[in-house]
């Protein structure tokens, strides 16, 4: 082959241009613009699927400890002796039936055992050392079903997403100062409540929902995770929100470790109330230096626009934050006499 030939030839095989290779990379890119949203939607999608299995799994655990002992778990066990805390929380005593057996049959509810954080109170007493040597594995053990996917940004995996609801108000007792209090399916305080105290029916009564778990992050609270400082005594749900706008702009206290432990009971940790609608934009307060503290814990999630709630039926629905707070309150109630339908 001589020279013109190979000149020919070489002519010949032409290289990708820089147009040419342009226009791939934007179709490439114009591709991957409209796959993202569509992955996207489906990851979302499954945590929120896995988050509903979760819940469900929760309401029939709850069914079968009715089952077996007439009443619903009590999220605080009293007791006369002074050495006694007893702040096991529902999901501690539910767990035979969530398949934890022997985790349940490892932890010692003889001992009193008294969380290891609570807002404005020092480190645990002398006396709730015992406790928490006797449970120590059990309250360190991580359990992926009390934990919601969306919410794998949270700096504990020994916490808990779902929580048990304690009713609408403020405080952990029902009496006349306090009317709209302890009227969930979980009241702090004696006596236990069975499914025939549930008036209002299964069906139209809130047993669990989701709360966010806290930062961790001492002195950087987010409104959305922690805890402000309540220091004012207040009657009602309605006066509880207007306390904790006050709480979340005064001397800037916070309660950053809500939701770390679901061995513990109270708002801190595994209950919350019906006092504002889901995602309220009130931030959440509770009265300092109280284990199981009175106070807001409204329910809150990542999920877009609502949260999933397990109902007293064992169903599991996804309420809106949009929904009217009256009937937000109302099927958070078991004995309000209203039969509502949302």
């Amino acid at each position: 082959m001589n020279r013109n030939e190979r000149l020919l030839s070489w002519r010949g095989k032409r290289g990708v241009t820089i147009v040419e290779l342009l226009v791939v990379m934007g179709i490439i890119a114009l591709l991957v613009a409209l796959l993202l949203p569509a992955a996207q939607s489906s990851r979302t999608a499954a945590r929120r699927a896995s988050c509903t299995n979760n819940l469900k799994q929760l309401t029939l655990a709850m069914h079968g400890y009715h089952d077996a002992y007439g009443k619903l778990p009590p999220p605080v066990t009293n007791s006369n002796r002074p050495d006694y805390m007893g702040t096991y929380s529902i999901h501690a005593r539910m767990l035979p039936y969530l398949e934890y057996g022997p985790l349940y049959n490892g932890i010692n509810f003889t001992i009193g055992s008294a969380p290891l954080e609570s807002p404005g109170l020092p480190e645990p007493l002398p006396r709730d050392l015992p406790g928490l040597a006797a449970n120590g594995t059990a309250y360190r053990t991580s359990i992926s079903l009390f934990l919601c996917p969306e919410d794998a940004a949270a700096f504990s995996d020994t916490g808990c997403d779902y929580r048990g609801n304690t009713g609408v108000g403020w405080f952990i007792a029902a009496n006349a100062e306090f009317p709209d209090s302890a009227n969930g399916f979980f009241p702090e305080t004696k006596p236990r409540v069975g499914f025939a105290d549930v008036t209002d029916g299964l069906s139209h009564t809130v047993a669990f929902s989701e709360r966010l778990r806290g930062t961790g992050r001492r002195g950087d609270p987010d409104p959305s995770r922690d805890f402000f400082a309540l220091m004012t005594m207040v009657q009602t749900a309605d006066q509880l929100l207007t306390a904790c706008r006050l709480a979340a702009r005064s001397d800037g206290r916070s309660f950053v470790d809500g939701g770390r432990w679901w061995f513990w009971s109270g708002r801190e940790r595994t209950l919350y109330n019906h006092a504002q609608a889901p995602n309220g934009r009130v931030p959440d307060c509770l009265f300092w230096s109280m284990i199981s503290s009175a106070g807001m814990a409204t329910a809150r999630s990542l999920h877009p626009g609502g949260v999933n709630v397990g109902l007293g039926d064992g169903s599991v629905r996804f309420v809106k934050d949009s929904i009217v707070p009256t009937v937000w309150r109302a099927i958070g109630t078991r004995n309000g006499g209203e039969l509502v339908d949302y």
